[in-house]
């Protein structure tokens, strides 16, 4: 292994290296790694060849890669703001990551803000790529963004993406199960075990988010 590859396998095991990498990211780092010299890109294209064949860089699509030389390998939730900057993990991913969802998916499941007007559209859908299947919804900004930040999203040092607490997770799934704009069906209540949820910070989301009404009918 020459001495640029070396210190480049280094600088991406590191615990503060990003956990998705692009080409524009690996060109850098191999830079700082060679001494702030450029590498040859054909080096440099051998090289990520060999390192997707050892199951170092994990493809998304073209030009962008999980990075699992760190001990923390990336995952395919944290690549969600690479399609659109301002996606939160929710729904079924959250929900069945921290065990209140007795049926998980290995969908990623993440929320946009829909907003009206807007040009051009967000588009959702479901994304499929080499790592796995992202799955976009769009809901209303007010709803995205309702309640104090520490009710409705995970604390940013827990991961390495923007994620709604599970109780968040919840009702942006309830909003979308009564939504005029949404074909996805309620949380089916037999699966949801809402002892796990901080009771607290759901009677204090429920109110802000404004679906009242729609949770109590859940709830029945």
């Amino acid at each position: 292994m020459k001495a640029w590859q070396s210190r480049l396998t280094q600088l991406l095991s590191n615990a503060d290296a990003p956990p998705v990498l692009t080409r524009d990211l690996l060109n850098r780092f191999s830079r700082s790694a060679n001494t702030n010299e450029p590498v040859a890109t054909s080096s440099l294209t051998y090289w990520q060849r060999s390192m997707i064949a050892s199951r170092n860089l994990k493809p998304i699509q073209r030009g962008l890669f999980l990075n699992c030389f760190r001990v923390k390998p990336g995952v395919l939730a944290d690549s969600v703001a690479w399609f659109h900057s301002d996606a939160v993990v929710s729904l079924n991913t959250v929900l069945g990551d921290s065990g209140v969802l007795n049926n998980p998916t290995t969908i990623v499941t993440a929320v946009v803000p829909f907003d009206r007007g807007r040009h051009p559209p967000a588009r959702l859908g479901r994304k499929t790529t080499q790592a796995g299947i992202i799955h976009f919804f769009g809901i209303p900004r007010h709803i995205l963004q309702a309640g104090e930040p520490d009710d409705r999203l995970e604390a940013e040092e827990q991961y390495e993406h923007s994620r709604a607490t599970p109780e968040k997770a919840l009702l942006d799934w309830i909003y979308l199960g009564v939504s005029p704009r949404s074909r996805r069906t309620p949380p089916p209540r037999d699966d949801v075990d809402i002892d796990l949820l901080d009771s607290r910070r759901l009677r204090r989301l429920v109110p802000a988010t404004k679906l009242e009404q729609e949770f109590a009918l859940w709830l029945e």
